[in-house]
């Protein structure tokens, strides 16, 4: 982000605005411009108008207005902040994914849905695990190659391949050169899209796979060696303590 300022010739320089009065200006835009606060501000203006007319309009802005910029220097305001700008896109990233699926159908839908409960899941119970497998990125490469595969089909269906033969027949004299070419070139692209489809229906399984084993690797609890060691740091002591016994017996 750059801002033009003047310089002692009275020219103009365009000066770069450094990373943190850039991080200050973001913060203070999300603490200034979002539902709650535009709502608390129009309240603010309302009282202001009712007291003092225009004059406490503008005193009750710019008092809320300094308010909210100086609390965003507080650690707490700007977590809640962080929070806020993830969860707008995590939002928005939802939507255009259901946005791509819609063409796909309700059991691919249904897929994703399943596999969007289990990412949030992980990332709720082990977010390092999540960030680790990129997740989120892999949900992104399910949609891409869920509309692929709709595509395919739908060129399968509109081409008219089940019409066609599975293999080229025999030359018919009541058949032109040009025709059979053509009829060849849709048994050849017939062809690559079955291959295709299949690749893509494997993928799709696999990305299916591998979301369902992160889940169960983040759900399972890992072993602890320091469970043997108590109890053999414990057996070794009641060992000691009936050797101990025997010895004052004896």
């Amino acid at each position: 982000m750059k801002r033009l300022a003047a310089v002692q010739d009275q020219d103009l320089s365009i000066v770069p605005i450094s990373p943190q009065a850039e991080t200050a200006l973001t913060y203070v835009r999300g603490a200034l411009f979002n539902p709650v606060s535009l709502s608390v501000m129009a309240f603010a203006v309302c009282v202001g108008v009712g007291y003092a007319g225009m004059l406490g309009a503008l005193v009750a802005m710019a008092t809320f207005v300094a308010i909210g910029s100086m609390a965003t220097r507080y650690r707490f305001v700007r977590r809640a902040l962080d929070k806020q700008f993830e969860y707008r896109v995590k939002q928005k990233r939802e939507a255009e994914r259901l946005r791509q699926l819609k063409p796909t159908g309700a059991v691919r839908q249904q897929q994703y849905c399943e596999l969007r409960d289990l990412v949030n899941e992980i990332e709720r119970t082990d977010p390092h695990e999540a960030q680790r497998f990129e997740l989120q990125q892999l949900l992104d490469h399910f949609c891409d190659l869920a509309v692929s595969h709709q595509r395919c089909l739908d060129s399968l269906r509109l081409a008219g391949s089940s019409d066609l033969p599975r293999t080229m027949p025999l030359p018919d004299p009541h058949r032109s050169a040009r025709r059979r070419e053509i009829m060849a070139r849709r048994l050849r692209h017939r062809d690559e899209c079955v291959r295709r489809i299949e690749r893509l229906a494997d993928e799709l399984e696999a990305v299916d796979e591998l979301v369902r084993r992160v889940a169960q690797r983040a759900a399972g609890p890992m072993l602890d060696g320091e469970l043997d060691r108590e109890i053999e740091r414990r057996l070794w002591e009641l060992d000691e303590v009936d050797e101990a016994l025997s010895q004052l017996s004896a």
